[in-house]
């Protein structure tokens, strides 16, 4: 992917992210409370709302946005999820340049930092089995690729056994079960998607 994301959209990213998240909290929650604390739809809305707020007033130059984002989302999410996600800014913005930061790039740093945080591997039924083939698409493709290769995560989470967090506790019943943390990650995803043609309409 070689679309560049500036300060602006990625505050409009981020924006977008927040708002979606937003429209899919009790959703998310209740996936999660077939396997865990029924919290992650409220982890996720509060935490993308309180990295926007963060990247817009934050940071003199876009890393710092970027880790101002991460501190916020941080601060304001207090489950497993805060730390992965803090983790995935400050990854972002580790790799971004003064003014902008690459799609595939902001895609890869998202995945290289929650896999490090988290230790989770693909197959392990957590947002990597999401993250993981986004990633790999984002290398080499666009992001209708990436969203396709992350929907055909999604949904093999469904064939998996969680062995990571709070859903490990109930070995073979998260069969048949999306996994809510990979569910959030795709609504990420179609946030960039949906904020990349808007970019491209304006140029």
């Amino acid at each position: 992917m070689t679309e560049d994301l500036d300060r602006a959209a990625l505050a409009a990213f981020l924006k977008r992210a927040a708002q979606k998240l937003e429209s899919r909290r009790i959703e998310l929650s209740a996936l999660d409370g077939e396997v865990g604390d029924g919290d992650h739809g409220a982890s996720m809305a509060d935490g993308f709302s309180a990295a926007a707020a963060g990247f817009a007033s934050d940071g003199e130059d876009l890393p710092g946005a970027l880790r101002a984002a991460g501190q916020r989302f941080l601060s304001a999410v207090g489950a497993t999820v805060g730390p992965l996600y803090a983790t995935a800014f400050l990854e972002a913005a580790a790799r971004s340049g003064p003014d902008s930061i690459g799609a595939g790039g902001l895609i890869a740093a998202f995945h290289d930092g929650i896999a490090r945080r988290g230790k989770a591997q693909p197959g392990d039924c957590t947002m990597l089995d999401v993250w993981a083939p986004a990633a790999r698409s984002a290398a080499g493709g666009d992001m209708a690729g990436v969203l396709a290769a992350a929907t055909t995560g999604l949904e093999a989470t469904r064939a998996m056994i969680a062995v990571r967090g709070r859903a490990a506790r109930l070995g073979s019943r998260t069969l048949g079960r999306i996994d809510p943390g990979a569910s959030s990650a795709l609504v990420v995803l179609e946030a960039l998607a949906e904020t990349l043609p808007q970019r491209k309409d304006r140029a």
